[in-house]
């Protein structure tokens, strides 16, 4: 891994000044494992493949964890490596002209960035599926923008007005194969739904005459797809301050948005999706379609993974939108150093596609109908916030309070269904609640204490079409505790400490301690009760020693001092029927970090 990064400030005249500033990195890692959480029924069918010879597996080999699970433990399986491939650069630069009566700015900038990344997809010790790590499985996205602005005072007015331009490019391929044990598994998975015992591991060869790995061929069956998406937004604004009266002003703001996207798909099955036609013209199409043996066999045997219907298909969208959003703020200053305001706006976050396999529940093949149609419709918010912003004790204290509503209309949420990730819409969530934040410069010189707290009740009201997506639903018969929004928090808080002492004319010691505090929330975006987070603080501190100007800094830190075990997400886990994983929040980590100017 390694990191360079640069500027330059060119200044021709004290009316103009230009800064560049340029970045490029890049990064191999081995990232991610998930462990599980919680066991669905058919946990044990991995470990028994993977250890019976027989079958390919070897004799007391484990490929996932056992009940009972520890609460705490950090193992991971996998049978092949999860690796990323990342590079990330860009450039911008910033133009600045005082034009005496008004000052010109221009922004100019583009970044790339690009991630190839394999991923043991079951994340498992048996080679369920497989995500290879090569130009199958990459992602590539380029932005150019370029914003104008023109600000400057008259009399009691301070006005802005600009434009925003910005070009995007996306393109995305995703390759995901069946494994070497793909047959047996489904096979067992589906003969143990009915109470067969020992599983019959063997079910879709007897079910399509072929051997273990020739229904379902490893490496070959599957998906193999490729996106491309581009997008360009063009936007003009404005935003004016009114001098009403002695500390009264009032605040306007106004900006046009108009979104262009068009999205190409190619669905590419590289075996024509044959695996589940067989499965479809075999003895196993003639089950009771309510049997579980029959929900499992073509749950994934013809999971959109391995949908024939997709295979060949290509589709072409595009979306032109417009979009007027707003602000307005009414502010009154008591005194120099104590500020009360009240604001509305409005927000917009623009349509889009699935960039994935969707199908449909109804269609000339019923649930394996592919839906061609990916789009999702516009998100937008009303928000509106009341508060005071003050400086007291000579400065050296302030104090800020604010109380909020947001209301989001088609809020867009990325789910997970266990097999694919698919933007829904949520019809209408709230999220309303009070903030208060504090910082101290006390008495003793260099030392510094701060704080936040925030409530926040943030609700779906309205589910609309996105309802199937959320517990209890197909994947699991448990109850969703509340709906309340994934990772939001009823509480949280942030406290933290600081002392800088110079310890000569040329070296300066510092210290900085911080814990970060939430109380539960879901991690999945189906609400399912068992990726429920519990309440947590995560303790943080660093030790450093460098020059007062900051040219050069040495840092000795660490995070997560009181080891606390916590969930990153957590999710279902991928063809393993109502068991749940989690990636994990780093544990108990140490590190120097040097820094230098020049």
């Amino acid at each position: 891994m390694y990191t360079m990064r640069g500027q330059f400030l060119l200044t021709p005249s004290d009316a103009m000044n230009f800064l560049v500033i340029g970045d490029y990195s890049k990064r191999n890692e081995s990232c991610c494992g998930a462990t599980q959480t919680a066991d669905g029924p058919f946990s044990g069918i991995i470990n028994a493949l993977t250890s019976i010879p027989q079958l390919g597996g070897q004799a007391g080999a484990v490929g996932i964890a056992s009940p009972p699970l520890s609460q705490t433990s950090r193992q991971a399986y996998a049978n092949q490596p999860v690796t990323q491939q990342i590079r990330d650069m860009g450039v911008s630069g910033e133009f600045n002209w005082d034009l005496g009566t008004a000052k010109f700015t221009s922004i100019t900038a583009w970044r790339d960035n690009t991630i190839v990344a394999g991923n043991d997809v079951d994340y498992s010790g048996l080679d369920i599926v497989q995500e290879p790590s090569n130009s199958g499985n990459k992602t590539d996205f380029k932005q150019a923008s370029e914003e104008i602005r023109l600000a400057g005072k008259s009399g009691p007015l301070d006005w802005l007005v600009g434009g925003f331009f910005a070009n995007e490019v996306l393109s995305s391929s995703t390759a995901i194969y069946a494994g070497n044990a793909f047959d047996l598994y489904v096979g067992g998975v589906a003969s143990a739904s009915v109470g067969t015992n020992p599983p019959n591991f063997l079910e879709i060869p007897g079910f399509t005459g072929s051997p273990p790995g020739g229904t379902f061929i490893p490496g070959v069956s599957g998906e193999q797809d490729f996106y491309h998406q581009t997008s360009k937004s063009y936007a003009f604004f404005t935003n004016e301050t009114f001098n009403i009266t002695q500390g009264l002003d009032l605040t306007a703001g106004l900006r046009y948005t108009s979104e262009k996207k068009n999205a190409d798909s190619n669905y590419v099955d590289p075996d024509g999706g044959s695996g589940c036609g067989r499965l479809l013209t075999s003895p196993a199409a003639l089950l009771n379609p309510a049997s579980p043996e029959y929900q499992f066999l073509f749950g994934y045997g013809c999971s959109t993974v391995f949908n024939p219907f997709f295979a060949g298909k290509s589709t072409s969208q595009s979306l032109s939108e417009g979009n007027v959003s707003g602000t307005v703020k009414l502010s009154y200053r008591f005194t120099e150093d104590v500020m009360a305001y009240v604001s509305w706006a409005n927000g917009y976050k623009a349509g889009g596609f699935n960039l994935a396999r969707v199908t449909s529940p109804t269609g000339p093949v019923g649930p394996l109908t592919p839906n061609l149609d990916t789009e999702f419709p516009r998100e937008t918010v009303q928000s509106y916030e009341l508060g005071i912003k003050s400086m007291l004790a000579n400065r050296t204290l302030r104090l800020n309070a604010s109380v909020f509503d947001q209301q989001y209309t088609n809020f867009q949420l990325n789910t997970f269904t266990g097999i694919q990730f698919v933007v829904s819409t949520i019809r209408k969530l709230e999220s309303k609640g009070v903030e208060f934040d504090t910082s101290w410069a006390t008495p003793l010189r260099g030392f510094s204490l701060s704080g936040g707290v925030t409530y926040a009740f943030t609700n779906i009201t309205e589910f609309g079409d996105s309802a199937p997506l959320f517990a209890p639903n197909i994947a699991t018969s448990l109850d969703r505790l509340n709906n309340r929004l994934s990772f939001a928090p009823l509480w949280s808080g942030v406290a933290a400490a600081a002392y800088t002492v110079p310890l000569s004319s040329s070296l300066e010691f510092r210290a900085s301690v911080s814990e970060k505090y939430s109380s539960s929330y879901n991690t999945g975006s189906d609400l399912d009760p068992r990726k429920l987070q519990g309440a947590y603080g995560l303790v943080n501190a660093r030790l450093g020693l460098g020059s007062p100007d900051g040219k050069w800094t040495v840092e000795l830190w660490g995070a997560n001092l009181a080891n606390k075990y916590y969930y990153q997400v957590a999710f279902d886990a991928p063809f393993q029927f109502n068991q749940i994983d989690a990636f994990l929040g780093d544990p108990r980590t140490f590190g120097v970090t040097v820094r230098t100017k020049f």
